[in-house]
């Protein structure tokens, strides 16, 4: 191994025991960000997220509430004594204690509108525990995909210190010789300790992604990530009206909307058979106290007068009404901007590939090939050091941007899975069957 190597290893490994979950001094081979991962990871987050628990109860509670609906209604149970005036009939006659029991009647299929309703809402409360749980999903990927973004700005600042250790190196060997003058021993020392102090910001940058991480799973913030390998470039997506179509149909948002538009038309039915009576039958009897026995028993029917509020119940009526047509327009306002999203990401996949492509098999090699060329110059004397210096940073600049570029793209990805449900994206620019690449 050449010395100018050995020392680029040698420099590439300092720190590696604070980043690494492995044994001291031995990194862990870089984790691969792929769907199975994604899938445990997602299985320990939904059994500590705070996010999903919550969308759990509310499910839990609103099926509570369809086992809650009552068919009857509890009965009212009445009792009272009478006292007999002088000019009235003696209570032995007519009896001193008064009881009875009143029932209203399960009429005009209320209880089952009732648990049409609660079943609505319970409905759309399971939907939200799905669209929680495919957020979450989302925001791992991303996160995962930023902290291989973070271990690869590291990487490539850890490469870039050891490339000036062994730059200055090399300058301060000519200066000593009057080849290189102290200007651009100045330039070398500046370059290595601004890289220096830039390999601490990352290192701070990867701790607060992997707290991020940590956040997700409910695990405690300073657990300690091993690498995470960043993922290749992915193909192209083509936008079409397949993949419109499965957006259409699985989006987790639309889908919640058009069945709160269900509840909220059950709700408006249920309010309508509200404008009917009340009807309740009862029974009621007399005894005596001196005796005990019965004086007087009477079957009652009773009813509510609910024409007298029928301007209320018209409002009622009408705003239930108003806040269905109004969760109808909700949908249909969404699944334009769905049509809308869909292409805005593809769009955006499209650019971040591009931008991968270009820079991975033409601005980098390019720049290589500069920077070579630069530093042979110099070597020679023929060229300025400055050059060097230039085409090195250009270098580090344009594997940075190659990284981001694959990052975005995998966080627009991990969007569109969101939005689609299609977790094998590819198949929309290859000719398969967009069917198949559901999970």
């Amino acid at each position: 191994m050449k010395p100018k190597q050995l020392l680029t290893l040698l420099v590439a490994l300092q720190g590696l025991p604070g980043l690494f979950a492995g044994g001291p001094g031995l990194p862990d081979e870089p984790i691969e960000i792929t769907p199975g991962l994604i899938d445990r990871l997602l299985q320990d987050a939904k059994a500590g997220n705070p996010g999903i628990e919550a969308s759990n109860a509310r499910a839990d509670a609103a099926t509570a509430e369809v086992d809650s609906v009552r068919t009857w209604e509890d009965p009212t149970v009445s009792f009272g004594l009478w006292k007999s005036t002088p000019r009235g009939m003696s209570a032995s006659q007519e009896g001193n204690i008064v009881y009875g029991i009143k029932q209203n009647l399960p009429v005009f299929g209320r209880p089952e509108l009732e648990r049409g309703v609660a079943k609505a809402e319970a409905a759309t409360a399971r939907l939200n525990v799905a669209y929680a749980t495919q957020k979450v999903r989302r925001d791992l990927t991303v996160t995962l995909v930023e902290l291989a973004f973070a271990d690869r700005n590291l990487e490539l600042a850890r490469e870039d210190l050891a490339w000036l250790e062994a730059t200055v190196t090399a300058v301060d060997g000519r200066y000593r010789v009057g080849k290189s003058s102290q200007v651009e021993w100045l330039k070398a020392q500046t370059e290595r300790a601004k890289a220096a102090d830039d390999i601490k910001t990352r290192v701070l940058d990867r701790e607060h992604q992997q707290v991020l991480m940590n956040r997700l799973l409910n695990r405690d913030p300073h657990y300690v990530w091993t690498r995470v390998a960043m993922p290749e470039v992915a193909g192209p997506v083509q936008f079409d009206d397949h993949l419109v179509r499965d957006a259409v149909d699985y989006a987790p948002k639309l889908r919640i909307l058009m069945q709160e538009t269900e509840a909220s038309g059950a709700m408006a039915l249920l309010t309508k058979r509200r404008r009917m009576p009340d009807i309740g039958v009862g029974v009621e009897a007399r005894q005596y106290s001196g005796d005990a026995g019965i004086r007087e028993g009477s079957l009652t029917v009773d009813f509510t007068l609910p024409w007298v509020n029928a301007r209320r119940y018209d409002s009622d009526l009408q705003r239930d009404l108003a806040t269905r047509r109004a969760k109808e327009r909700d949908a249909a306002e969404y699944e334009l901007e769905i049509r809308e999203a869909v292409h805005q990401v593809t769009m955006d996949l499209d650019t971040a590939r591009r931008q991968a492509l270009l820079y991975r098999d033409q601005i980098i090699p390019l720049t290589e090939q500069t920077l070579s060329s630069a530093d042979a110059a110099w070597q020679s004397g023929l060229g300025p050091f400055q050059d060097i210096l230039d085409a090195h940073r250009m270098l580090v600049d344009n594997r940075t941007t190659l990284a981001r570029a694959i990052a975005d793209q995998a966080g627009k990805l991990a969007e569109l899975t969101l939005v689609t449900g299609v977790f094998d994206l590819t198949s929309h620019a290859s000719g398969h069957s967009p069917e198949e690449a559901h999970h």
